[in-house]
């Protein structure tokens, strides 16, 4: 019977030989490659600054929700090390932990150490070439933290991607704090979604969305959206039902070939029982009471509005303990499936009002209300609903992006309130209205008014294009999803 150490070395020595030959299948259909999400860039830039001895992001984290592409970004950077840097495949380990683990039990560290002691004779300290290792589900060894500041303080010439399907370990841990670089891997925008699926450029309007939204000039979005506009109705390959099927089932890459509407939410509800069921439980071991909680929670959410939600409520209704409930909502945000927006105002205020709480996207939203049967489905409504999720989404993704640096809230206003208001630092507030159909100026206006603002910003379906009349400016959803 063969030793752990050599059941190691022996899956170690298989995926050196078969990931450099399965990469082209992996990473193209019917002979055509997979475009790449923008951030393979970024990470090229790491690895570029990394053979050039500059060594100060050699350890990157990538937390995300399973199927956003973190798998086929791996490849992508393996790829491009082999072939265009040269770089041998023998220098290059990509290993997906939970399949390592399935095989043999073993930790991130054991499998580093038998790696450079069978491929290069050496250890941490002694291996004198650059090396690559990609470790995909990393959040299956509790200490993989401990292990990448190990391997950063030991050695300069290994570079170091851990990546997990479930962000909570990746967040929590604060060993790697000051020596990784994290850059979390979210859900789609529409910007992204047409670079993947169509290979079109729309970047310009992201940046133009993002200056609208917080300095009020529109005249530079408006040309964007002009141009993007042209671009699609010009593009043979792009479907003319595309956006609305991305707004219901899309931002997941690994979506792109399903065929069927059924299929796509099956998968989306398959997604978020595997969070709970497989990431959660092997990290903080929850009771199979608890997952059957957390799976309540989000078909609570799938059938409610998103409004103020106390969680004594939600803590009746599941029949359990406040403080479980908390514990169950904290873990679910850390995960990335839900987050949540607090109301506007002083820290009293903020402490005393309830949270709303959103899904990671729409779509998550639509697969699970379909599943649970929501009476509201095809209606206006819900169509509403699932729009403010969208506008919620997006605005969360880009206040965790780099170098941008705003918050979140809602607006507790009891007789008339918009749905966020938005705020940098100390500036001035900006109020969002989300709806269906015809949009009052009132509720908008009103808001202006309290808050002091320059303007207010409507995300309604009855405009076709940018506008600002006065104060107020009106952005269509579509266009927004581009943010």
């Amino acid at each position: 019977m063969l030793k752990k150490e050599e059941l190691i070395s022996n899956f170690i020595k298989n995926e050196l030989n078969d990931v450099p030959n399965v990469l082209s299948r992996d990473l193209s259909k019917n002979n055509k490659k997979f475009n790449a999400r923008d951030e393979l860039n970024e990470l090229k830039g790491y690895v570029d600054t990394f053979l050039n001895e500059d060594t100060s992001n050699k350890i990157v984290v990538l937390p995300g929700l399973r199927g956003v592409g973190k798998t086929t970004l791996i490849l992508q950077l393996y790829e491009y090390l082999m072939k265009e840097k040269n770089i041998p495949p023998k220098n290059i380990l990509y290993m997906s932990f939970d399949d390592l683990n399935d095989f043999v039990e073993c930790s991130i560290r054991e499998m580093v150490e038998i790696y450079l002691k069978d491929v290069f004779n050496e250890n941490l300290r002694t291996l004198n070439e650059k090396v690559f290792i990609f470790i995909d589900e990393s959040q299956i060894d509790k200490k993989w933290a401990k292990t990448g500041k190990i391997i950063y303080d030991k050695s300069y010439n290994i570079f170091v991607i851990f990546t997990g399907s479930s962000a909570l370990h990746l967040e929590q841990n604060d060993d790697l704090a000051r020596r990784m670089r994290k850059k979390s891997i979210t859900p789609l925008n529409y910007t992204q979604h047409l670079k993947l699926k169509y290979d079109l450029n729309t970047f310009n309007l992201s940046d133009d969305l993002r200056n609208l939204i917080f300095t009020g000039n529109i005249d530079s979005a408006v040309k964007s959206e002009f141009e993007t506009n042209s671009m699609l109705t010009n593009c043979i390959k792009y479907n003319s039902n595309d956006w609305d099927e991305y707004f219901k089932f899309g931002a997941f890459p690994i979506l792109f070939d399903k065929k069927t509407h059924r299929e796509i939410c099956e998968d989306l509800v398959e997604i978020t029982e595997r969070v709970i069921t497989k990431d959660l439980s092997q990290i903080k071991e929850l009771s199979s009471a608890n997952q059957s909680n957390a799976k309540r929670i989000l078909r609570y959410f799938a059938l409610q509005q998103p409004g103020e939600l106390t969680h004594a409520n939600l803590a009746n209704y599941l029949k359990t303990s406040t403080a479980n409930v908390n514990k169950i909502l904290d873990l679910l945000e850390k995960t990335h499936l839900i987050f949540h927006c607090e109301a506007y105002g002083g820290s009293a205020k903020r402490v005393k009002k309830s949270w709303k709480y959103y899904f990671a996207t729409p779509s998550i939203r639509h697969a699970l209300s379909r599943k649970v049967g929501n009476p509201l489905l095809g209606s206006d409504d819900y169509e509403g609903l699932l729009l403010e999720n969208l506008i919620a989404s997006n605005l969360f993704n880009l206040s965790n992006r780099r170098f941008t640096n705003f918050t979140i809230y809602y607006d507790a206003n009891k007789k008339t309130n918009v749905d966020f208001l938005i705020q940098e630092e100390t500036e001035n507030i900006i109020p969002i209205e989300v709806g269906r159909g015809k949009k009052k100026k009132y509720q908008i206006e009103d808001a202006i008014n309290r808050y002091d603002c320059e303007y207010g910003i409507v995300v309604a379906n009855n405009t076709k294009t940018i506008k600002r009349k006065e104060n107020v400016i009106y952005i269509p959803p579509m266009t927004f999803s581009f943010l």
